[in-house]
């Protein structure tokens, strides 16, 4: 369904050329609100796992360390 696909962009001075989206979930589609979720809910699932301290905000997730290091380490995994 992604592979493939090409998008433009309109601008005050017309459309640009096509040009292929190589990562990222379309936007307006059905799908990719759901695509979306799931991948977060086994992400934050993963993250709960080593950081207690978490919050979630849409599409963003703080993440909470008692040092640099530590907090280094939960964004890396």
């Amino acid at each position: 369904m992604y592979e493939g696909a090409l998008t433009s962009v309109r601008t005050q001075d017309g459309a640009t050329k096509d040009f292929p989206i190589t990562i990222g979930l379309h936007q307006g589609l059905t799908l990719s609100p759901y695509l979306f979720t799931l991948v977060l809910d086994v992400l934050t699932k993963h993250i709960h796992e080593l950081a207690p301290r978490c919050m979630l905000f849409a599409d963003d997730v703080v993440l909470f360390g008692e040092s640099r290091e530590e907090l280094n380490g939960r964004l890396e995994t």
